[in-house]
């Protein structure tokens, strides 16, 4: 339901027993320039910084980091160098209640998803009423909800829209994925972005984030195809399939046809255009998040240009960033952060 190009890195069991996981490269690489201006503030200082002063809710933001680092290691990473100190816990926070959501609604048979799912709903939705639930990841995320005065509907759409999801039997026109973008991909984006404006920020900023919430809702489909196809689902709207005549059975066989091409070249075009309008987003960005909005930009027309090069054969492996340019561009950050006032808010 979200980016997942970045869960294949390497996870080790120290890196596990810590609120911040040693075994990222980029995290590794970029800290040993701590020399500079910009320090990396300890956890404990982020978690302050953030008005989290609460010792079990303290241990609460701990064990979502842990979670997020589980999950996306790399993406992690990114978050806590890039990301100010007094937004990082709650980017956190939301990065862990998405994982745990979509770890819930995706894993096992769907029989014994349905139960667990609804039972997740059900305390996430009683939660953003009390403000209290048994699940600390949920617990980090409501007084994240709180402390920023995230809009509630943004939880409520993404909540019903995943609901629906767990029956997804594809998409028929583009208008049908235009409206999973606007129930779905957006609320989960918005679940992050709008952490940086307390009450949620305006229509513009709104409508700059829906078109990278379309861009990175299209590179997905095309970079996690394979994998979608071996589970049963295929994102791709239909009616782009019918107008080359491409079948669902052509793409399970990695088939290298012109038609397969013109589809792939089609979603490329559409998805490249939401990432070019995007850029827009980082005049809407504050200047805590902008280093990592400046990231995250970069990678998806990174991953992008690693989808058009690789033209059908989308068909038969996933796409990912690979690791130097990601590494570079972190670096960058980091170094454009040392020699610039730091991250205060």
């Amino acid at each position: 339901m979200y980016d997942r190009s970045w869960e294949k890195a390497k996870v080790t069991p120290t890196a596990l027993s810590m609120p911040y996981p040693t075994g990222a490269v980029a995290v590794r690489r970029a800290e040993s320039e701590r020399k500079g201006r910009y320090d990396v503030p300890s956890w404990d200082r982020r978690l302050t910084a953030a008005g989290v002063r609460d010792r079990a809710l303290r241990a609460d933001y701990s064990t979502a980091a842990r979670v997020f680092a589980r999950r996306i290691l790399a993406h992690y990473a990114a978050v806590r160098l890039l990301v100010a100190p007094a937004l990082h816990p709650h980017v956190v926070a939301a990065y862990a209640f998405l994982a745990r959501t979509d770890d819930l609604a995706d894993q096992g048979p769907l029989h014994e998803r349905l139960p667990r799912w609804r039972a997740w709903a059900e305390q996430v939705t009683v939660g953003l009423e009390s403000g209290r639930a048994d699940d600390p990841v949920l617990r980090a995320f409501l007084h994240t909800v709180a402390a920023r005065r995230l809009p509630h509907h943004w939880v409520h759409t993404y909540l019903k829209a995943t609901t629906e999801e767990l029956h997804f039997t594809g998409h028929a026109t583009e208008a049908d994925f235009q409206r999973y973008v606007d129930n779905l991909a957006l609320p989960a984006l918005m679940l992050i972005e709008d952490l940086q404006y307390e009450g949620g920020g305006d229509e513009v900023f709104r409508s700059r984030c829906r078109s990278f919430a379309e861009g990175l809702q299209r590179l997905d489909f095309l970079t996690d195809l394979t994998d979608d196809l071996a589970e049963g689902r295929l994102y791709l709207p239909q009616e782009d399939l019918d107008r080359f005549g491409v079948t669902r059975a052509d793409l399970e066989q990695g088939q290298d046809t012109p038609a397969v091409r013109e589809l792939v070249a089609l979603t490329c075009r559409r998805t490249r255009k939401s990432l070019s309008d995007s850029r827009a987003l980082l005049d809407s960005t504050v200047p805590g998040f902008r280093p990592l909005q400046r990231a995250l930009l970069d990678l998806a027309e990174h991953q992008l240009g690693r989808v058009e090069n690789s033209g059908t054969s989308v068909t038969r492996r996933a796409v990912g960033y690979g690791v130097r340019v990601p590494v570079a561009v972190l670096l960058r950050e980091r170094r454009q952060l040392k020699g610039g006032t730091g991250l205060d808010g």
